[in-house]
């Protein structure tokens, strides 16, 4: 049986369990596994969510889930950190905007740290940096809210 339009000598497509069942198990290799993208920790009064690697389309499915639980609640405080992030597309985009606007629906406080000249560009050209006010460091983040540094990036 050939698939429709395909030339009567061309092979018959096979089903995915066919095609997987001839490969080899996937290897133990660390590098195989799924790299977490995200980490929270508590700072102060803040949910700290640090996004690592890659931030696309490939890691929106890792990392939205730990925004929204982030962002959940009355009056959330979150500080995303960006430095440990290696690649930022509009997808990540797209994630931080959620969770801004998810914050400021529930009253609470939101504060972006990232020091990387290839995301601010992102952030600028998705006219989010003056609406996200990004800031260098964690220390900046902790401190705007207790007044002792004004101004964002």
């Amino acid at each position: 049986m050939t698939q429709q339009g395909a030339p009567r000598d061309a092979p018959a497509p096979m089903d995915r369990g066919a095609q997987n069942a001839g490969r080899e198990p996937a290897s133990e290799d660390p590098v195989d596994d799924v790299v977490p993208r995200v980490r929270t920790h508590r700072v102060g009064g803040y949910a700290v969510v640090e996004l690592h690697g890659e931030i696309d389309i490939a890691g929106v499915g890792s990392v939205g889930p730990a925004l929204d639980a982030a962002t959940a609640g009355d009056r959330p405080a979150v500080i995303v950190d960006l430095r440990p992030t290696a690649f930022f597309d509009c997808s990540g985009l797209g994630l931080l905007c959620r969770a801004h606007r998810r914050v400021r629906e529930r009253g609470g406080r939101m504060r972006l740290v990232c020091d990387d000249p290839l995301i601010l560009r992102t952030l600028r050209a998705g006219r989010m940096l003056d609406v996200l006010e990004p800031v260098a460091t964690l220390d900046e983040a902790l401190g705007e809210e207790e007044g002792q540094v004004s101004g964002g990036a």
